[in-house]
């Protein structure tokens, strides 16, 4: 089931974990848009889908996925993809996602890439 962790997590570099985990099919992937978009209407610097527990990737996780890119657009906001399993990364290849998302093989290093992009967006 997808969550969001508590809002004090990544408040102090203004990021925002989403996980996933399991199938992101037509049946859970509404539950995963609400909670992106729940995310994104903070507006945050940057919001992060941990897909790292997903094990299939259909159609409707990959339309979450691109509507949630463009709301992290509207909002002034980034929407980046942690994918390492070939059942994610396959599907976000197909369908031309991985040429729009920012995707990373693991959480720490989105971290460490969108905290040095918050960090230098907050100097600004």
């Amino acid at each position: 089931m997808p969550r969001i962790p508590s809002p004090a997590a990544d408040h102090d570099h203004d990021l925002v974990v989403v996980e996933a985990d399991g199938d992101l099919d037509m049946t859970r992937a509404p539950d995963f848009a609400i909670d992106l978009g729940l995310a994104l209407c903070k507006k945050p610097r940057a919001v992060i889908a941990d897909l790292t527990s997903v094990r299939l990737l259909s159609a409707a996780g990959l339309t979450a996925l691109d509507r949630a890119h463009h709301h992290a657009e509207a909002v002034g906001s980034r929407l980046a993809v942690v994918a390492a399993h070939r059942s994610v990364l396959l599907p976000l290849a197909l369908s031309g996602l991985d040429g729009v998302l920012t995707t990373f093989p693991d959480l720490p290093s989105a971290h460490a890439a969108l905290t040095g992009l918050v960090g230098a967006g907050s100097a600004s």
